[in-house]
C-alpha cells in the first residue's frame, strides 16, 4: 500500500491534471490552483471592461449635456418624435413659439396636429413632413395651442442610432410671423415710395407742359408778331439805301431762327402731339422727324395696341424712353436698322427697341454710369420702375442691342 501511494505521488506530481488527489477535491468543492488564476484573470478583464465602460458612459454623459444645453438654448422650436410620429422632445423655444406653457401639454401627442387641417391633407404623418423637407428649409402654416395660424419655416431630418437605424425624427421650427410682417412693410414703403415718385414725375409733367404751352402761346406768337413786323417794315422801306434794309432782313432771320429754337424746346419738353393726338400718333410724328434728320436709319415699326389701352401716365414715359434709345442709337450704336414695337401681350404693355448696331459691353457702361457718365440707362430704368415696371436689355459687340420695357396692364 506504501508502494501505491509513492506511485500515486509520483503519478500527481507528474502530471497534474491526472492527480487522482485533485479528482477528490474537485468532488469536495475545492477549487484549484489554476482554475483560482483563471477566474482573477476572468475578473481582471471584466474590471478593465467596466473601467471602459464608464470611461464611455462620462464621455456619453458630456456630449448629451452638451446636446441638451444647445437644444435649450437654440432660438429655433425643436422636436424630436419617435417613428409614429409622436413627440417625445420639445425645447424651451419650442414652447414659446406654438404658445404651449408645459411641456406635459404636448409630449405624446402626433406633431402633424402642430399643422393647420388643410396641410395636414397633403401631408399625412410626420415621416411625409421630413421626406418633404429633407436637406433643404420648407414654408408650411402651423397652429398655436389655441389654433390660430401663423407661418412657419421648418428644417427636419431623421434621428438614427449608433448603427444606423432610423429611431425617429428631429425637426426645427422658426416663426416667420414677424418676417412676413416686415416684408409686407417693406412692400407697403415700396408701393407708398412709388405712388409718390409717380405723383412728382406727374407734377414735373405737368410743369413741363405749362412751360411748354408758354413757350408756344406767348414767346411763339410774340416772336412771329415781331418777324411779320418787321417783314412790314422792310416792304415799307422798299426804296432805303440797301444797308438799313440788309439789317433788317438779318434781324428777321434771327427771328425765324428764335421761333425754331423755341419750337424745338417746347417739342422736346412735351410734344402737342401728345395731347392732341395721343402715343401713336406721337410715336409715327418722331419716327418721322428722326429719319429726316438720319436719314441713314432705316426705322421699322409694329405698333399692335389701340389708343385707349394704354393708360395716360405711361405715355409721356414711352416717349421720353423712345426720344433717348433713339439719341444712344445715333451717337453711339453705328447701326443702319432700328425696330420698334409696341404691344399689348398677357396681363402687360410691352415697348421693344433693337437695333444692328455694335452692341458694347454693358458692365462696362453700368460702370462708367456710376460715375456720372454713359448712356443714361439708370436713368431711364428709374423711370420706368416708378411706374411699376420691367427695364431690361440684352447686348454684347458686334451683336446690336436690345431694350424691352414692360409694365403690368390689365
Amino acid at each position: 500500500m506504501t508502494a501505491k501511494l509513492a506511485e500515486d505521488r509520483q503519478t500527481y506530481h507528474g502530471n497534474d491534471s491526472e492527480s487522482p488527489y485533485k479528482a477528490m477535491k474537485m468532488k469536495d468543492g475545492v477549487k484549484t490552483k489554476g482554475q483560482l488564476v483563471n477566474e482573477l484573470e476572468e475578473l481582471r478583464q471584466r474590471e478593465t471592461r467596466m473601467e471602459t465602460s464608464e470611461t464611455e458612459r462620462k464621455k456619453l454623459e458630456e456630449e448629451l449635456s452638451i446636446v441638451y444645453d444647445a437644444l435649450s438654448s437654440s432660438v429655433s422650436g425643436v422636436i424630436i418624435t419617435n417613428l409614429e410620429g409622436r413627440i417625445k422632445y420639445v425645447n424651451p423655444a419650442f414652447l414659446k413659439i406654438f404658445r404651449y406653457r408645459e411641456k406635459t401639454e404636448i409630449l405624446g401627442k402626433n406633431a402633424v396636429n402642430l399643422f393647420q387641417t388643410e396641410e395636414v391633407k397633403f401631408i399625412t404623418d410626420v415621416k411625409a413632413i421630413i421626406d418633404e423637407t429633407r436637406g433643404e428649409t420648407e414654408e408650411f402654416i402651423a397652429q398655436h395651442k389655441d389654433g390660430t395660424k401663423f407661418p412657419v419655416e421648418v428644417s427636419s431630418s431623421n434621428v438614427t442610432d449608433n448603427i444606423g437605424n432610423i429611431v425617429g425624427r428631429m425637426a426645427s421650427f422658426i416663426d416667420l410671423t414677424e418676417r412676413k410682417q416686415a416684408k409686407k412693410a417693406i412692400q407697403k414703403s415700396k408701393k407708398q415710395i412709388r405712388v409718390l415718385s409717380s405723383r412728382l414725375f406727374e407734377a414735373e409733367e405737368e410743369e413741363r407742359k405749362r412751360i411748354a404751352r408758354d413757350l408756344h402761346d406767348i414767346i411763339g406768337s410774340s416772336l412771329t408778331a415781331i418777324k411779320y413786323s418787321l417783314e412790314k417794315q422792310i416792304d415799307n422801306m422798299a426804296k432805303s439805301p440797301v444797308p438799313e434794309r440788309t439789317s433788317l432782313e438779318q434781324v428777321v432771320s434771327m427771328v425765324q431762327n428764335t421761333i425754331k429754337e423755341t419750337k424745338r424746346i417746347y417739342r422736346s419738353l412735351r410734344p402737342p402731339v401728345l395731347d392732341d393726338l395721343g402715343i401713336l400718333a406721337t410715336i409715327n410724328w418722331s419716327c418721322r422727324e428722326f429719319q429726316e434728320v438720319y436719314s441713314g436709319i432705316r426705322i421699322e415699326k409694329s405698333l399692335e395696341i389701340e389708343e385707349d389701352k394704354v393708360p395716360k401716365p405711361l405715355k409721356i414715359v414711352i416717349y421720353k424712353l423712345l426720344l433717348e434709345t433713339l439719341n444712344n442709337i445715333v451717337k453711339h450704336s453705328g447701326a443702319n436698322l432700328v425696330r420698334l414695337s409696341l404691344r399689348k401681350t398677357e396681363g402687360n404693355l410691352e415697348l421693344s427697341v433693337k437695333d444692328n448696331g455694335h452692341g458694347f459691353n454693358l458692365k462696362e457702361i453700368l460702370s462708367r454710369e456710376s460715375h456720372a457718365s454713359g448712356l443714361g440707362l439708370a436713368s431711364m430704368k428709374e423711370r420706368v420702375e416708378v411706374f411699376g415696371g420691367s427695364f431690361e436689355i440684352w447686348t454684347s459687340k458686334g451683336k446690336g442691342t436690345t431694350i424691352l420695357v414692360s409694365w403690368p396692364c390689365n
